[in-house]
């Protein structure tokens, strides 16, 4: 046990600390014996009752909520969804764990920000409500609807209505009637959905962009508006489903028809007895996969046993408690909190998960990353973990956020490049491992005191065979400490923050990736070999017009790069001030489809290109590569706002 679970037992059983009355004894206090004895009696009573009820790895952490058909009580989900309905950066985290059953017809759960429903049964048709919702907020959008999610789950609702933005995943769920992505006149700007079943209409609404892996559409699909859809393995996807959602707008649906490679996210699961908890970590197929899971039993690669494997923390522990608990286990819980890290927390085991629930926060400090994984591991998971700079400003570089493998110098020696890119292809299975709803970001917030904070990068992947599903990296363009979209050199303004991802390693494959507002570098930097990319989503940094004189692009592979691959890419501007010279920076080599560019109250020559492709011997930071021979592409159709270009080459 932690420090901190001594501490609750102590208080739960009234134990009074043995070295006190050791003590007594030693000092020849005979008149303390008899209580000495009737103590040890109680605890021997005390012992015999916690081993005919065990005590749950929940107990006594308040933001964990375990529900049951039985227990589910309106009016405590509804106190929690008043809580955090407007509470964007409050320091409440929320974890609603549903156990299996079918709950009362008129229990609904409505979520706000940083709360997790999750169904904790085998799969999702043990655990069975009426709906799951999340609806517009205080400015009668969606757009700020960030940080919320469900799985798990059966839905049986007529309409589930599911407003939000980035950050708010569905997974491993089953919708049996409508789904709709967005609430009446509202905006929104989501989205990811994955290993889910939608039985009926599923309705995108105003969604600006969205992406869709391994999930089956069995009904209608509307798509009334829209920038940028990716389909990647799903089924129902067809050529006139898809023909009818891009509604003869050019660019605006992506579809890979199998999904190359993936492993779902780990999840918990209340065993059948009722007392045994375990963490089940689905299987990593390094090949083509389509649809939602059929059989969730056959694709769990292992099971971790929440009262042997696991260590539980909670936000009062620190990095260095936490390193240590997790010395000898398989696995870490994080549970909803605010983890205030002096040092990283070190994965250094293969198969090692770490898996949050309620988003817990893990702020960084000292300039050291919050999460470290090492090179040369195997098939390490880390999931459902909100990254936070905590740094303040300095001159001095900061690590990564998170960090995956260690930066190495690009090899002087070309045949070694070559070769090291041979190997890699014959590497068949072997993967490093999967970050499933990672989110990230840097800003100024009130209940940290305002701070002007640095992190130069908020996730940098060195390592071979990394899969990215579901990563959000976010500079605040907006706080509560006076930055408003409308603002100008206010708090999250000054913060620092260089790229939201930099990926060196090779192999490299993301689905859903989102970076946004970064304004000291691009917003994404690929510099390894054989990257792949389904679905991009950047809302540069309007507020600070040097973004496009210093030669940033929301999106920029290494021109030494000999191969990457992309799909659906959307880069936005917002307001009249910002001017770019390309959206995307690529090398010759490329295979990209579906690129668009978005300027909202501007003029879409804001961005003088949609694409620049840079020669092998240019640079890719900054606007000193323009003494460079290049090669740019202007959109080929502009429609309204939005402009697109169909693919390079």
């Amino acid at each position: 046990r932690s420090p901190g679970d001594r501490r609750t037992a102590q208080r739960r059983w009234g134990g009074a600390p043995m070295s006190s009355l050791g003590t007594a004894v030693a000092a020849g206090s005979h008149s303390v014996l008899p209580l000495l004895f009737l103590l040890l009696g109680q605890q021997g009573d005390v012992a015999g009752a916690a081993a005919a009820q065990p005590r749950n790895w929940y107990d006594g952490i308040e933001s964990v909520k375990v529900l049951s058909p039985g227990d589910a009580s309106q009016e405590a989900v509804d106190d929690i969804y008043h809580r955090q309905r407007d509470a964007q950066f409050g320091e409440s985290r929320v974890a609603m764990l549903l156990t299996p059953g079918v709950y009362p017809e008129a229990f609904n759960i409505t979520v706000g920000y940083y709360t997790s429903v999750i169904g904790v049964g085998r799969d999702p048709s043990v655990v069975r409500l009426n709906s799951v919702a999340s609806h517009n907020g205080a400015n009668g959008h969606a757009t700020n609807n960030f940080w919320r999610s469900f799985e798990g789950v059966t839905l049986w609702a007529p309409t589930i209505t599911w407003a939000a933005s980035q950050g708010s995943p569905i997974r491993r769920s089953v919708i049996e009637r409508d789904l709709h992505l967005s609430e009446r006149d509202g905006f929104s700007s989501g989205g990811f959905i994955a290993d889910t079943k939608v039985m009926s209409k599923l309705d995108l609404g105003s969604q600006q962009q969205w992406l869709f892996r391994n999930t089956d559409l069995m009904g209608e699909l509307a798509c009334p508006g829209g920038w940028n859809y990716v389909f990647v393995g799903v089924h129902g996807a067809s050529a006139d489903a898809m023909a009818r959602c891009g509604a003869g707008t050019e660019g605006k649906v992506s579809v890979t028809k199998h999904t190359p490679r993936i492993a779902e996210k780990p999840y918990l699961v209340r065993e059948d007895d009722g007392h045994k908890w375990h963490i089940y970590v689905p299987k990593y197929y390094d090949r083509q996969t389509k649809g939602a899971t059929v059989k969730y039993a056959d694709t769990i690669d292992r099971k971790l046993s929440m009262e042997a494997e696991v260590f539980v923390a909670t936000q009062d522990l620190s990095a260095a408690e936490i390193n240590r608990g997790i010395q000898g286990k398989k696995g870490l819980l994080l549970t909803p909190g605010i983890y205030r890290l002096a040092e990283p927390i070190k994965v250094s085991a293969d198969n090692f998960v770490v898996l949050g629930i309620g988003f817990p926060t893990l702020v960084a400090t000292w300039g050291k990353p919050a999460v470290q994984v090492p090179d040369g591991l195997h098939d390490v998971r880390v999931a459902g973990v909100l990254l936070e700079a905590g740094t303040p400003k300095a001159e001095a570089e900061t690590s990564p956020l998170l960090q995956w493998g260690a930066r190495q110098p690009p090899p002087a020696d070309e045949t070694f490049r070559r070769r090291k890119k041979r190997l890699l292809g014959a590497e068949e299975g072997a993967a490093a491992g999967v970050l499933s709803d990672v989110f990230a970001r840097v800003g100024s917030f009130k209940y940290q005191g305002c701070p002007m904070v640095q992190a130069d990068t908020m996730v940098e992947i060195n390592s071979d065979r990394v899969v990215l599903d579901h990563v959000w990296l976010w500079h605040a363009d907006h706080d509560d400490c006076g930055t408003q979209p409308e603002g100008v050199d206010v708090q999250s303004d000054r913060c620092v923050s260089k790229h939201g991802l930099l990926v060196n390693g090779r192999g490299v494959t993301s689905y859903g990736l989102a970076a946004e507002h970064i304004a000291a570098g691009h917003n994404v930097l690929w510099n390894g070999e054989d990257g792949e990319a389904y679905f991009y989503q950047a809302e540069l940094p309007y507020h600070d017009k040097e973004f496009g004189l210093r030669g940033y692009a929301g999106y920029a592979v290494a021109p030494s790069v000999e191969a990457h691959s992309a799909s659906g890419l959307g880069v936005y501007i917002i307001g009249a001030e910002l001017e770019l010279r390309s959206a995307f920076i690529f090398p010759a080599t490329v295979q990209v489809r579906n690129m668009v560019s978005v300027v909202i109250a501007g003029s879409n020559d804001q961005f003088q290109n949609m694409a620049c492709l840079r020669e092998p011997t240019a640079s890719v930071e900054g606007a000193g590569a323009e003494k460079h021979g290049r090669q740019c592409f202007k959109a080929q159709s502009c429609r309204g706002i939005r402009c697109v270009l169909d693919h390079i080459p």
